[in-house]
């Protein structure tokens, strides 16, 4: 069986695992509405928004179609919400975006669901609505392997790489503009690009959300040529991104992720993305079980 045929089982699976639980809900509740849902009941069509630079969290497969950890579960997201809404056929459409698009994206109305890497914080909040956590993961610094840094304390004086519009970024430039950090940070446009000055020595470090930047680092010029530093100075709480004006989706989305998190079916995504990485750590299964609430 190819990987894709074992993907579609797999999402066959989940899909009807979790319309038992939808079924199961007492009819006489009111209708989902709001704005977003209008749109999509109009549409047919639920569009959702991700970053192909993610991995493996978002990306394009082989066969050129979006895939990831948090593609599946807004693949999952989306076949219940056919449920969900009573409708009897929906379209999932894809609309690429990056680091900074993916806002606007959801801002506009372009796009109803963002599903890379996006964290939540306090910040975003006042302009868009976040899930339940999909993922938690710490941000740290890399460096060549060659380089004579060991401690984040040793980053003084040192130029450091970040993606713009990251919350990495903008945690950097509060540390320096409070005097809690003397290097000079350099900002790039894509992971890629901070892996490529970090190779080229244009610069001593990358700072990054660990996983995110292991996948691109192995993927540059540099290789397998470059450490991470064992310290994490900060948390990343991953979340699917969507418009605020909306709290009828948010708790469709919610109410999904909430369902797949007291099924095995989370276990074998998680396996499936982060096989290396063994079976979730105690952090991430406190998430998935402090967040599988009761019906």
């Amino acid at each position: 069986m190819t990987l894709r045929h074992r993907l579609l089982a797999f999402l066959l699976l989940t899909t009807t695992l979790l319309a038992d639980a939808v079924l199961a809900q007492d009819n006489t509740t009111r209708p989902l509405d709001g704005p977003v849902i209008q749109r999509i009941r109009d549409k047919q069509a639920i569009t959702i928004a991700y970053d192909p630079n993610q991995a493996p969290f978002s990306l394009l497969g082989d066969d050129g179609q979006p895939t990831g950890y948090t593609i599946d579960l807004c693949r999952i997201v989306a076949s219940q919400l056919v449920t969900q809404l009573n409708m009897g056929l929906m379209d999932v459409r894809w609309v690429k975006t990056n680091s900074r698009s993916r806002f606007e994206a959801i801002e506009s109305g372009d796009a109803d669901l963002e599903c890379s890497a996006t964290s939540n914080t306090l910040d975003r909040q006042k302009q868009f609505a976040f899930s339940l956590t999909t993922f938690i993961q710490g941000a740290t610094i890399a460096v060549r392997q060659d380089a004579d840094l060991q401690k984040l304390e040793e980053l003084d004086s040192k130029k450091i790489a970040v993606v713009r519009n990251t919350t990495t970024s903008k945690m950097l430039k509060r540390a320096i503009a409070n005097g809690q950090l003397q290097g000079t940070l350099v900002e790039a446009k894509n992971m890629e690009a901070a892996a490529n000055m970090l190779a080229s020595k244009e610069v001593d470090a990358i700072a990054g959300d660990r996983l995110l930047m292991f996948d691109q680092l192995v993927r540059s010029k540099l290789g397998t040529r470059f450490r991470m530093l064992p310290q994490d100075f900060a948390p990343e709480y991953y979340a699917i991104m969507m418009h605020r004006a909306d709290p009828d989706l948010r708790w469709a989305v919610n109410a999904t992720l909430s369902r797949t998190y007291r099924t095995p079916v989370i276990g074998e995504l998680f396996q499936r993305w982060f096989g290396s990485l063994n079976q979730p750590g105690q952090l991430m299964e406190a998430l998935y079980f402090t967040q599988a609430f009761p019906e």
